[in-house]
């Protein structure tokens, strides 16, 4: 769901979520206790006051540090959990100590070309893995962090595919999308993260053009499978750094669904239609444009719908 503006909960809200993170009844004080549950409600954080005390009904099982890290082979001491925030992105860009974050509700997610999301509580994966590098970003990171989810994926969803260079589809719906982000540092250093959000429980505010893997019968633990997420990134994203892109291709081919398809592009030109030819060795997309010709296309500076998913 779209928001407007990026203001955040108030803090009174925020120690309130804080005091209840744990599931049970906490006491609070009656004097503003109204006005807070009215607020939650507006952001649509499950709060209820109830037999005396205040609640925080978690509609699936809350995350959890230690199964993450037990999965991931993590130290625990670098997931950061905040129950809620902006957004888990900004948590790993501004705070080097952070390797990985997640949260249960974030109102201020960022998507591709400027989109900015709210995020509805407990219901979905909001995860964010980061590190310091010297080296230039390789644009094509996208793509390699795409395959690497739906090599996790694909054996439970013979429909999965990747639309490039960063959004998983399930047929005709998005399932999640990934968004890279960088930011320069001293030294010549630079900060960078990799954000995914995908949709894992029941949502009936998802519109009818996204897919939840509760929708296709599959039923996972959030913390489990963030944490076979994160083991996997870390593999390939050291292939990659070793090797480039060039060992990814054969998966790229196994996730691909839109070469010799029509397209419509949208990018700072315009939207025009597109046929899609391939993908090359540096991740960019090779399309012929019935205006342009053959041109390539660069991960960050376009976007693509499929004209026949």
């Amino acid at each position: 769901m779209a928001i407007s503006a990026p203001d955040a909960p108030s803090t009174a809200l925020q120690v309130l979520l804080t005091a209840v993170a744990d599931g049970l009844p906490h006491a609070w004080p009656a004097d503003n206790l109204d006005e807070l549950l009215a607020e939650a409600g507006e952001w649509g954080l499950p709060l209820y006051a109830r037999d005396g005390g205040v609640h925080l009904e978690y509609p699936a099982a809350p995350l959890s540090a230690q199964e993450i890290a037990d999965v991931g082979g993590i130290d625990p001491a670098h997931i950061h959990l905040p129950l809620c925030c902006a957004s888990t992105n900004t948590e790993v860009l501004q705070d080097t100590s952070v390797g990985v974050c997640l949260t249960e509700s974030q109102w201020a997610g960022r998507g591709r070309r400027g989109r900015q999301w709210s995020s509805p509580f407990g219901r979905h994966l909001y995860l964010s893995y980061g590190w310091t590098q010297h080296s230039p970003v390789n644009a094509a990171l996208t793509i390699v962090a795409a395959l690497s989810v739906f090599t996790l994926l694909q054996a439970r969803l013979p429909d999965l595919w990747v639309k490039w260079p960063n959004d998983l589809w399930v047929g005709g719906r998005k399932l999640g999308g990934i968004l890279i982000e960088a930011r320069p540092r001293r030294h010549g250093e630079t900060r960078l993260v990799v954000g995914l959000g995908l949709n894992i429980h029941d949502d009936p505010g998802l519109p009818a053009t996204a897919v939840s893997l509760a929708d296709l019968d599959i039923r996972v633990t959030r913390s489990t499978l963030a944490g076979a997420i994160l083991r996997q990134w870390r593999e390939d994203f050291a292939r990659f750094a070793e090797e480039g892109f060039t060992p990814f291709l054969s998966r790229w081919k196994k996730a691909d669904r839109l070469t010799r398809q029509s397209v419509q592009i949208s990018d700072a030109q315009g939207v025009r239609a597109a046929r899609v030819l391939g993908l090359g060795p540096d991740g960019r997309l090779q399309v012929t444009c019935t205006d342009t010709g053959t041109v390539w296309l660069s991960a960050g500076d376009v976007s693509l719908r499929p004209q026949h998913p």
